[in-house]
């Protein structure tokens, strides 16, 4: 259990919904909150892995993110304090010849699937929204990128400006809510699900990014790099704000 872990009953502790809990980062989150004794409430597309959240004792919310009304009734029906935002739409194991496309539908979920979860989270009584991000779209720098370091948003590499651009919308849109809000900036994530079995550069576990979410339901504010440190990036704000471990790993025995 983590230091800032406590022994309240699931009945005191804050309900938690979780906007794209089948994704490998998302569902992982799942798992974590429920050892750690949360109610937890998960959003998917599809009714037919329902019962995968419903396995792991997460209520399955079946809605689009893109029907703001409806997602926006979900929300209030539940009335959760916490929404943490996972939110993909990325081809399974990240095949190359996929990746066009799908760029553009995470795009699109950063953008509309962010305003429509911003607003409902702005009907509630929202304690906090945490939101993933990525930390591979930073101008290159001479000493190691942080937070602080420019988004490359005029890069020659088009994918990297494409997803510069993308990320800087949503982050804005996040910053000017007005929510309580904590925005994780991931690395290029390896391990079960996400279809890269080894670290490389500026990359970091799913366990890590989603232990990382769960620990920012009761520490920090504002936006955190979540990276395995190396010699071009900098997880050193997070390890001092909220806590984070680069070597955490889920271990099923907990449950």
């Amino acid at each position: 259990m983590n230091k800032h872990d406590n022994n309240k009953s699931s009945h005191t502790r804050p309900i938690i919904f979780v906007a794209g809990a089948t994704g490998a980062v998302g569902f992982k989150l799942c798992l974590i909150l429920k050892q750690h004794g949360y109610q937890v409430y998960g959003t998917t597309r599809s009714i037919n892995k329902a019962c995968f959240l419903e396995a792991i004792d997460v209520v399955p919310v079946v809605v689009d993110v893109f029907n703001k009304n409806q997602l926006i009734n979900q929300i209030q029906t539940i009335s959760p304090q916490i929404i943490i935002h996972q939110l993909t739409d990325l081809p399974h194991g990240l095949k190359p010849e996929h990746m066009h496309e799908a760029r553009k539908r995470n795009a699109k979920i950063r953008e509309t699937g962010t305003a429509h979860l911003i607003e409902a989270a702005q009907s509630i009584p929202c304690q906090k929204f945490i939101a993933q991000s990525i930390a591979f779209a930073h101008e290159p720098s001479a000493s190691k990128i942080n937070e602080d370091s420019p988004l490359a948003i005029s890069s020659d590499n088009e994918i990297i400006k494409y997803n510069a651009l993308n990320i800087s919308d949503m982050e804005s849109r996040i910053h000017q809510s007005q929510l309580n809000h904590v925005i994780l900036r991931y690395g290029k994530l390896y391990g079960p699900a996400t279809g890269c079995n080894k670290a490389s550069e500026g990359s970091i576990h799913v366990d890590v990014a989603a232990h990382a979410a769960y620990l920012a339901i009761n520490n920090g504010s504002g936006t955190y790099l979540i990276v395995e440190e190396d010699q071009t990036y900098s997880s050193e704000k997070a390890k001092i704000e909220l806590d984070l471990d680069t070597f955490y790993r889920w271990k099923t025995q907990h449950i």
